[in-house]
């Protein structure tokens, strides 16, 4: 009998030594989802951040959450190493930059009959959304449901505008002529910009269908499915010539086909966000307070909401994990807020204003991006006491944008340009020889869009033209 025990005595400490043997997964039989990230690096409190976190998502779903945040400057060569060498992880951040390339490379798990487990997520994001992450049919990200779609603002210097309150109403390149002009007589500033000039004469009204190239795209209202030259539509037409006769008349920086830069006091700019955006964002980097009118209509397209996305590996073992924990950070304000803010009592508190909690920050020490994390619309917002923003611009404004959207007829139809690199390739180059002179207003439209399209057509601009119009209708066809 002593012999039985002791044999017995043995067997459970060898079975105590390898239980021990690679730690709490092991040990709790809990799956550790690894998800990578960009932001400035790992926090200082990580660690501590982590107990908290995974306690809580134990609880919640069973799982624990292990981040790897690369910097910025990083991010670019260890995502090509992660997805080169099937480096195991769960989660992935990516963007329209590499997103489709990554897909054919078999880099990403097929979530379009898996997302079905996760009605959390499907009940939030809006079915064009997740339509704008398809691939063939086939859906292989979550995007962060934020300002998913563009909305382009003329901003004004607001003390310039205070005799000038039509302003408000100027929503076209037709509209601020009269302004500017006003303005430019009174204190002798500028429409301001840089060499990249106004993209929105163009990308308001046409998608480049994931081309990368301005000159070529499909109306957002149009209704007729056709792909066309867009600097040579009426409609852009127009608003270059009206950009050309305001420069002439010295309304705009007489460097813009040049500059580098567009910064410092000026009558007028133009930026992409939403209308409070002037208080956090426009406003301090102008140096003066600064008030808005939407330019255009809001539109929405692959582009947009492809900014930002999270793909779980095609090698994850945790597929269903890692898209619970996904449907978790995007419907629980508790897990959005401690990935947008660090740990509660070091990087940030909740305050109470206006009989509602807020989040007031201790730090600027949480280094984590949090807008490629999630959704904007379940984080609690930071106190109008400490960003001078009021209400929740997430819902009422951005949420707002978004439904108002126009969408492109061309949503969820992803161009294939292999057929025709080398055309695109070319044509890029010939597009950022001319797009300082056409967008800023610098160069006469009819004199320099007829001179670019030659020289585009001899790149091969016609034969993307082809290409493009002929796997769209093939596209179309399927729907």
């Amino acid at each position: 009998m002593k012999k039985f025990l002791s044999m017995l005595l043995a067997v459970v400490m060898v079975v105590s030594m390898f239980a021990g043997i690679g730690g709490s997964a092991l040990a709790d039989d809990v799956p550790e989802i690894v998800w990578y990230m960009v932001g400035g690096g790992m926090p200082s409190n990580y660690d501590a951040w982590k107990a908290k976190v995974d306690a809580y998502l134990e609880e919640k779903i069973g799982v624990h959450l292990d981040v790897q945040c690369v910097t910025w400057g990083d991010w670019g060569d260890r995502r090509t190493n992660i997805v080169t060498v099937n480096e195991p992880y769960d989660i992935m951040f990516t963007d329209s930059g590499s997103y489709i390339n990554d897909v054919k490379m078999g880099a990403f798990a097929d979530l379009t009959d898996l997302i079905k487990e996760t009605p959390g997520l499907t009940d939030l994001i809006p079915a064009a959304y997740l339509q704008a992450c398809e691939i063939d049919g086939r859906l292989y990200a979550i995007p962060a449901y934020k300002d998913s779609s563009m909305t382009q603002f003329f901003t004004w210097t607001k003390e310039f505008v205070e005799d000038h309150p039509e302003y408000a109403d100027a929503h076209t390149i037709a509209d601020i002529g009269p302004i500017l002009r006003a303005i430019h007589e009174e204190t002798g500033e500028v429409f301001l910009m840089n060499k990249d000039g106004i993209s929105a004469i163009i990308g308001n009204k046409y998608d480049n269908i994931g081309t990368g190239l301005a000159t070529i795209g499909i109306s957002y209202t149009a209704g007729d499915n056709k792909i066309v030259p867009t600097f040579e539509q009426e409609d852009v037409l127009a608003d270059l010539r009206l950009m050309h006769e305001y420069f002439t008349e010295g309304l705009i920086n007489q460097d813009a086909a040049t500059a580098t830069e567009a910064t410092g006091i000026c009558a007028l700019g133009v930026a992409q966000g939403w209308p409070t955006a002037s208080l956090t964002a426009w406003g301090p980097g102008r140096g003066a307070d600064v008030v808005v009118s939407q330019f255009e209509d809001t539109v929405l397209s692959n582009d947009t909401v492809q900014g930002s996305m999270a793909c779980i590996s095609a090698s994850s073992e945790h597929q269903l994990e890692a898209l619970k924990l996904l449907e978790l950070v995007n419907t629980d304000s508790w897990l959005r807020d401690a990935l947008a803010y660090g740990e509660e009592g070091v990087n940030f508190e909740y305050v109470e204003e206006n009989g509602e909690q807020r989040v007031h920050k201790l730090n600027t020490d949480w280094t984590l991006a949090g807008y490629t994390q999630g959704t904007f619309f379940d984080m609690t917002l930071e106190a109008e006491a400490d960003t001078g923003v009021p209400g929740n611009y997430y819902v009422d404004e951005v949420k707002v944008q978004n439904e108002n959207a126009i969408p492109s007829p061309a949503l969820g139809f992803i161009f294939d340009s292999t057929p025709v690199a080398d055309q695109l390739a070319a044509c890029q180059a010939t597009f950022a020889e001319y797009k300082g002179l056409l967008q800023t207003g610098a160069g006469d439209p009819d004199v320099y869009v007829p001179e670019m399209m030659e020289a585009m057509r001899a790149d091969g601009f016609d034969d993307i033209q082809a290409e493009l119009q002929s796997q769209f209708d093939a596209w179309l066809a399927e729907q």
